[in-house]
């Protein structure tokens, strides 16, 4: 039987962390670099660059609070 989860808390994150992951993600773009196979890391790369982008996007949205530990 799988085991599914569908949510991760991100207490304890600050909206920075978000933001600074979004930089790692376009600096992995703009270098150019991968693992192999290149179109399965480019298709996760591109999903991990929405999701970060729409999570910083949010938190950074007006009255939106990432609560503290």
């Amino acid at each position: 039987m799988a085991i599914v989860f569908d949510s991760i808390s991100i207490v304890g994150l600050r909206k920075a962390h978000l933001r600074q992951l979004v930089s790692y993600i376009d600096h992995c773009e703009q270098e150019g670099w991968y693992n192999e196979p290149e179109s399965h890391f480019k298709s996760r790369h591109k999903d991990l660059k929405e999701w970060a982008k729409r999570a910083e996007e949010y938190a950074y949205s007006e009255g939106v609070r990432i609560p503290k530990k």
